[in-house]
């Protein structure tokens, strides 16, 4: 089984060491977990370190070429799909439970989309029911502290998506109502890039204990450290405190009075319509690039090209498939094939509306910040990528005010508050706020957002930046 299959990324030794050095209470008595034993390199560690003996040392990995290796440690191994074979739940009164003083480890990366979770999505779903069956580090997180004595210890390198990312908001909750969060420390981006890996990661360390209200949890930013210095930005926090927070987010950079203000005011959404599009099925046969009299906003990959006159003949729909950090305008840079045969086989919301001739605004899915720009009119849109949307009332809320306040500074904060990952789902966007913005306001924002749409249509490169200050001006006075 190669790494790929297995979403294994094995732990540098600095990790390893610091990890160690966050647990405590090593004695005779300990008994410890490595739920997916890998290279050892927490085994070997352990007993380099004498922190235990290889007796009380027990590993578990799916992987059957790493069981000489490990065995030859002298602790006990057990080849086994840890997340399927292992009994953990107490109503199971028919066996009893093993657990342990510590458990420590690096969770395989593997998502919803990975051949394991496909595979073993059914079983998967039933066992996992209290989170839901997303990323295979998610379930071993939630296995494991199950596998805790009371007042026991994990410590976890993992993906950092589970902080904030909406698919992990039951994961958060039931971490948050029964342990004792003690420390999380966000990795540098680059911590696993020896190992070909581009992931950003934290490492979790908490106890089986029921938190009270005094409880705090240590939030230490390495993220734009050197790899292996641990010497970061420290933000304490109320454990308490982030069951309040909308699907209790991990607010690790100190947004807490931030995050109590945006929940006063009305949702975004509630003034809009529209959202996630649709699936062509097979880009390379039904999508082509848009040919703007020799101008094409889109690198070549596609078979069809097709021109502007072709398109308005009918045929072809223009088509939004990109996400990036275009703001304000761009161009349709595709179209989609739109014939009988065609439309058979695209996969669409039922509330997808085909001859939809508003003027919407896009919302980028994947991009580092949040980005909004005007969309084109009768335009269709790709699921995720390009999120469209629609006021309800364009008179009082042009589609250019969304735009305008959507690439403030002041949003783009408060979606990194939600969700800290690159990809923006729809979840997200119906968390954001619409201040109680005064009817001159909404008319200047709109303007000047108008105006560097203009610009922008004569030059994609157009710098708005002046104007953007403008528009932030107004923003961040709703919020001071």
């Amino acid at each position: 089984m190669n790494k790929k299959d297995l979403g294994a990324f094995y732990t540098p030794k600095h990790v390893v060491n610091y990890m160690l050095g966050l647990l405590s209470g090593f004695n005779e008595q300990s008994k410890l977990l490595e739920p997916c034993g890998g290279d050892g390199a927490f085994v070997s560690a352990i007993l380099e370190k004498k922190l235990l003996k290889p007796n009380q040392i027990t590993v578990w990995d799916i992987n059957s070429e790493v069981k000489n290796y490990i065995e030859k440690f002298g602790v006990a191994f057990e080849l086994k799909d840890s997340l399927l074979e292992t009994i953990f739940k107490e109503e199971d009164l028919f066996n009893k439970i093993k657990k342990f003083t510590h458990i420590v480890g690096n969770p395989p990366y593997l998502n919803k989309q990975s051949s394991y979770i496909k595979k073993n999505k059914n079983k998967l779903r039933k066992i996992y029911d209290e989170i839901g069956a997303n990323d295979t580090y998610a379930l071993f997180i939630y296995l494991c502290c199950h596998l805790l004595e009371n007042n026991g210890q994990l410590c976890f390198i993992t993906s950092d998506t589970y902080l904030t990312l909406g698919i992990h908001k039951k994961l958060r909750k039931f971490l948050l109502e029964n342990f004792i969060i003690k420390n999380i420390t966000l990795c540098p981006p680059d911590l696993f890039k020896d190992v070909g890996a581009l992931v950003n990661t934290c490492i979790i360390n908490l106890v089986n204990k029921k938190p009270n209200k005094q409880d705090i949890v240590l939030f230490n930013d390495c993220r734009n450290l050197e790899v292996g210095n641990y010497n970061g930005k420290e933000y304490f926090i109320n454990q308490s405190n982030l069951l309040n927070y909308p699907d209790y987010i991990f607010d690790f950079n100190g947004n807490g009075k931030l995050i109590e203000k945006i929940e006063k005011f009305n949702k975004l959404v509630d003034f809009v319509e529209g959202g996630l599009g649709m699936h062509t099925t097979n880009n390379i046969k039904f999508l082509g690039i848009v040919d703007y009299n020799g101008v094409k906003y889109a690198k070549n990959g596609i078979q069809n090209i097709v021109s502007i006159d072709e398109i308005k003949k009918g045929g072809w729909k223009f088509y939004h498939k990109k996400g990036g950090d275009t703001k304000y305008y761009l161009p349709a840079e595709f179209c989609i094939k739109w014939d009988e045969e065609s439309i058979k086989n695209y996969k669409m919301p039922k509330n997808f509306n085909l001859n939809d001739n508003r003027q919407g605004f896009l919302i980028s899915g994947v991009c580092s910040t949040l980005s909004a720009r005007l969309a084109t009119k009768g335009a269709l849109w790709e699921s995720n990528k390009a999120m469209c949307f629609f006021p309800k009332d364009p008179k009082k809320y042009p589609p250019e005010f969304f735009i305008g306040i959507l690439n403030s500074d002041l949003y783009n904060k408060i979606i990194k508050i939600l969700n800290h990952t690159n990809s923006i789902q729809i979840r997200d966007i119906k968390k954001l706020p619409l201040f109680d913005f005064k009817k001159e306001d909404i008319q200047e924002i709109a303007k000047v957002a108008k105006n560097i749409i203009e610009k922008k249509k004569s030059n994609l490169d157009y710098d708005f930046s002046s104007e953007q200050k403008r528009i932030n001006q107004i923003v961040n006075s709703y919020i001071t």
